[in-house]
């Protein structure tokens, strides 16, 4: 039985170019194209079965780092590469943390998409080797980092992995034995400390900052 894949981009023609490039492997069927992150969840929650989705970073609506996030949560069983323009370090940490499978640019070549879909269909993970140093230095030590540039708590950090991954207040309670209270307390001083007012600030922020 093939693959089935979503692509999700809100460039028609790269999506396009995209399925086929993908669909020169019988093994791998392109089912959606989708523009955006609610799209994507939309078409998942009508219960079709989806093995595998390629999404950009930059699209409207929902990008693709609020996407991983549910996707994280939700529906941990489907494999994600990131195919995008912009790899800053954060970028690519945070797609890690929040579960991407792979990360390649833009510009590779059908060999390195091929190859990395196949890898992480057998399981594996894709992520180029010149992107290899800031997984070692970003994907274990990313959070510790946002502990000292911006002085948070080690409760702080568990909240903002906990927010980044779609989880509501009440939700987070419940995981750190929490009362609602306090974690709107937490909320309100973890974006007092970051400068943001809410999730979409908070996304921005890790991603727009290369090194923190």
């Amino acid at each position: 039985m093939s693959t089935q894949i979503i692509i999700a981009d809100d460039h028609e023609l790269f999506a396009s170019g995209l399925d086929n490039l993908v669909s020169t492997d019988p093994n791998l069927k392109v089912i959606a194209h989708c523009r955006n992150g609610k799209e994507v969840l939309a078409y998942l929650e009508n219960g079709i079965k989806v093995d595998f989705l390629i999404l950009d970073l930059n699209m409207p609506v929902m990008d693709g780092i609020q996407l991983l996030g549910h996707l994280h949560r939700d529906y941990p069983h489907i494999k994600k590469l990131v195919i995008s323009m912009h790899h800053t370090e954060s970028s690519i940490a945070l797609c890690k943390t929040l579960g991407a499978d792979g990360f390649i640019g833009k510009d590779s070549s059908l060999n390195e998409l091929l190859d990395a879909v196949h890898v992480i269909l057998d399981g594996g993970k894709f992520f180029k080797e010149s992107f290899q140093e800031v997984f070692d230095t970003e994907g274990k030590g990313f959070y510790e980092k946002l502990i000292y540039h911006y002085k948070l708590s080690k409760r702080e950090v568990d909240i903002i992995q906990l927010i980044i991954n779609q989880y509501e207040s009440t939700e987070i309670a419940d995981k750190l034995n929490l009362s609602p209270l306090t974690v709107k307390t937490h909320r309100k001083n973890i974006f007092r400390k970051l400068g943001v007012r809410n999730l979409a600030g908070l996304v921005a922020l890790v991603k727009d900052h290369p090194r923190l």
